[in-house]
């Protein structure tokens, strides 16, 4: 994972400055409204979901991502080889290394829209 420091203040002299290390963001979510209920979608990774708010939707897509890796590099050789999910293993990777959620979520990037049919 790639780090990157933002400094909130421009450093002064024997002063602490806080900052705010950001990871790279790799990973694209975006929450759609439909009707009553909210999907999330990630493309990098050609995963979906669907719950009832939209907090819900990017709680339960953390946790397919989670799951998805888990699945992936339990079985990389079945999946590296399939020309849909081959392009999927450097993101998972990433998310491998993820100590928790909230990791997992700093790798996100949000969008939001409209489901359109």
């Amino acid at each position: 994972m790639e780090v990157h420091n933002q400094d909130l203040n421009a450093p002064s002299r024997d002063v602490a400055v806080p900052r705010i290390l950001t990871f790279e963001k790799r990973l694209t979510v975006i929450l759609a409204r439909d009707e009553d209920k909210y999907c999330a979608y990630c493309p990098e990774l050609d995963l979906v979901t669907e719950m009832g708010t939209p907090e819900e939707a990017l709680e339960d897509m953390v946790e397919a991502m989670k799951d998805y890796a888990e699945e992936y590099l339990k079985e990389s050789e079945l999946y590296s080889n399939s020309p849909n999910r081959a392009h999927h293993l450097p993101y998972l990777k990433t998310i491998g290394t993820c100590k928790d959620d909230w990791d997992i979520k700093m790798l996100i990037e949000v969008q939001h829209g409209l489901v359109h049919i």
